[in-house]
């Protein structure tokens, strides 16, 4: 079995699967309704099939240890269950963990099934905790059904449960010690998360709020120590002093990770990204090999291991990235 690593020695062993570019909720920061979001063709996207393959590949050629599923909102697509079932099954052989980010809106009557298919791990973005302002950013009306997603997570016993919550300035940042509350009361994990630009969310500087900015309205309320982080880590991490649940930042526009990345993006298309911000000109296109019979899975892992020397040593400044054409959070795995 191979280790692929990059040729400034990051071992990577954890990809992200956009299962869908499709999304039932329009946040601003995402998917705004003005975008116009035009969805992919069935026929364009990866097949359940070759998506299990892909895994496969993955797993047995290449040593990757966890997979998380994404979109999109990965719930909305018909057979997301099924193809969890089938899953599982490569999982108990191949000793991977398993993950999904939803938005948690369809997620209620899933989570049996979800915990019975060995979904690991499961991250839910919510970005108010007042029902008013959830709508605003979302448009819609879902706040209660997450919220009852994720009380239900946690009976089920997802107790590394993390709350997403994407902090804008002037939007959303009043509510940041609401969340701490709310972590402590449900003793979860909130992750906040830096406001970051993408080709169709008219990201605006004056609304962006540094991880450091968030963290020191934290401490004036609650002492905050560190965790420690196990290697290639996105976030960092905190506890509470004196309470339970946990605060984490991920900070990729004021202080990134590159040099701990440990991932790769597969798009819902089957284009494989070697970052959240790649040029889209820098893509591999793994529908296309799979469509090809004569290749086998050891050629193509060959081909992503050639293939991850492109990686960068990090992502372009904010400059550039505001600039990224065609670069849409919805089909990047996110």
């Amino acid at each position: 079995m191979k280790i692929l690593s990059d040729k400034y020695g990051r071992v990577h062993n954890y990809l992200r699967i956009s299962l869908t570019d499709r999304c039932n909720l329009n946040c601003i920061y995402c998917n705004p309704v003005y975008a116009k979001a035009k969805y992919f063709e069935k026929d364009d996207i990866l097949s359940y099939e070759n998506i299990l393959r892909i895994v496969k590949i993955f797993a047995s050629e290449l040593g990757f240890k966890k997979f998380r599923f994404t979109g999109g909102e990965p719930l909305v697509r018909k057979g997301v269950v099924e193809f969890f079932c089938l899953l599982n099954n490569l999982k108990r052989q191949y000793k991977f963990k398993t993950a999904i980010t939803t938005n948690g809106t369809l997620m209620l009557e899933m989570l049996p099934e979800l915990k019975k298919y060995g979904i690991d791990n499961i991250n839910i973005s919510l970005d108010s905790l007042q029902p008013n302002r959830f709508k605003m950013i979302t448009g819609k009306d879902n706040f209660n059904s997450v919220i009852e997603a994720i009380y239900k997570s946690k009976q089920l016993g997802y107790d590394n449960l993390k709350v997403n919550c994407v902090v804008m300035k002037g939007v959303n940042d009043s509510e940041i010690l609401d969340f701490v509350d709310f972590s402590i009361k449900e003793e979860i994990n909130v992750r906040f998360i830096e406001y970051m630009p993408f080709s169709n969310n008219g990201w605006k500087e004056n609304e962006f709020i540094s991880y450091k900015d968030t963290r020191n309205k934290i401490l004036e309320k609650y002492e905050l120590v560190p965790a420690s982080n196990n290697n290639g880590s996105v976030s960092k991490d905190y506890f509470i002093k004196n309470h339970n649940g946990m605060v984490s930042f991920i900070s990729s526009i004021s202080d990134h990770f590159c040099s701990s990345c440990s991932r790769l993006r597969l798009t819902a298309k089957g284009n494989l990204r070697l970052c959240l911000f790649s040029n889209r000109e820098n893509e591999l296109d793994l529908k296309s090999m799979l469509s090809n019979n004569k290749i086998t899975d050891y050629e193509i892992s060959a081909m992503i291991t050639d293939y991850l020397k492109l990686k960068p040593k990090e992502h372009p400044g904010i400059d550039e990235l505001v600039k990224l054409d065609l670069n849409y959070m919805l089909t990047n795995g996110g």
